[in-house]
């Protein structure tokens, strides 16, 4: 790309023209249509997510990505910050009577944020499996063991704390809301 880039630059300087800015942002455009397209084969052929999760440090960072809108939500719902608290009040709520609670939207953005979280512990825990299983031992990927034990930690206790709060609806105890 490089190497292409200055053949480019040359070519204009040997034309008399000035590398402008309309020049560099062509060169820019072709050149993310160029990685743009270069992705988009990868996906076609299916190799992409066989990478993705072989390689461990790409596998640890995936799972990390994959549980921080989680955390992220999380951070804002319990310390309050605002404006971000106030405004993901109003867009995920809605008031009916002395009540409120999800609307459609908010139901949908936890759910899919909850289904995030296991999905990057798998990924993060794949590399840590895979060289168990070679005869690496567990401890061949402390980073992925390490996330992958902290994300199960975050979903065991998300998990409890549901189970503890619902308990009594579940057993029937009236007005338990």
């Amino acid at each position: 790309m490089e190497q292409t880039f200055n053949d480019l630059c040359n070519e204009r300087k040997q034309q008399a023209k000035q590398i402008s800015l309309g020049f560099l942002l062509w060169m820019f455009i072709e050149t993310f249509a160029g990685v743009i397209g270069e992705h988009l084969i990868e996906i076609e052929r299916g190799a992409t997510m066989e990478n993705t999760i072989s390689n461990d440090k790409s596998a640890a960072i995936v799972g990390i990505l994959l549980a921080m809108p989680l955390a992220i939500l999380l951070l804002i719902e319990i310390s309050g910050v605002e404006p971000l608290h106030g405004f993901l009040v109003t867009l995920t709520t809605e008031a009916a009577g002395n009540n409120p609670g999800l609307n459609t939207f908010g139901k949908i953005l936890m759910l899919g944020v909850l289904l995030l979280l296991p999905l990057g512990f798998i990924i993060t825990l794949v590399p840590v499996v895979r060289n168990a299983r070679v005869g690496h031992g567990f401890t061949a990927n402390p980073v992925n063991l390490l996330i992958a034990v902290g994300l199960f930690i975050f979903i065991a206790t998300l998990v409890t704390t549901f189970v503890i709060d619902q308990y009594p609806c579940w057993i029937g105890v009236p007005n338990c809301d």
